[in-house]
């Protein structure tokens, strides 16, 4: 009887222990309240891609139903979905530079990375304004508006 109870109390901790995540503190890039930069807030998140994405999603850096689809810190790649796509492409060059600008900020910040290869549905990225074909850096103040 003791061994099966504590063989059931192992499990018991050891599911306990995969349930809980260590919590990561990142930094978020928010557009600014006047769409002319960023704002930085905390925020933690278990580390994972899709809960980056959806901080900036909650925080409406991105639009709803835009999601990561793959990611690779080593290949510094990140693949989003097709909401991605639609929301930088319908949208001027201020909203385009801010969405593109929150998301490639806060993943480089996040993963330690200077460069982000960025796709959506697994094709490179065309707007109106730009083809996304190259590695994306940091994105500063100075590009939106």
């Amino acid at each position: 009887m003791r061994k099966a109870f504590a063989i059931i109390l192992a499990c018991v901790l050891l599911l306990g222990l995969a349930a809980c995540r260590r919590q990561q503190a990142i930094q978020l890039y928010l557009p600014n309240e006047n769409a002319d930069g960023f704002v930085v807030k905390a925020a933690q998140t278990d580390g994972t891609i899709e809960s980056v994405v959806a901080l900036l999603v909650a925080e409406g850096a991105l639009p709803e139903g835009c999601a990561a689809l793959s990611f690779s810190a080593q290949d510094a790649a990140l693949d989003m979905n097709e909401a991605f796509r639609l929301a930088v492409s319908t949208t001027g060059t201020t909203g385009e530079y801010l969405r593109f600008g929150s998301l490639v900020n806060t993943v480089l910040g996040c993963y330690g990375l200077e460069v982000l290869h960025l796709t959506a549905e697994g094709l490179i990225i065309e707007t109106g304004h730009e083809i996304y074909d190259y590695a994306l850096r940091f994105y500063d103040n100075q590009g939106a508006a």
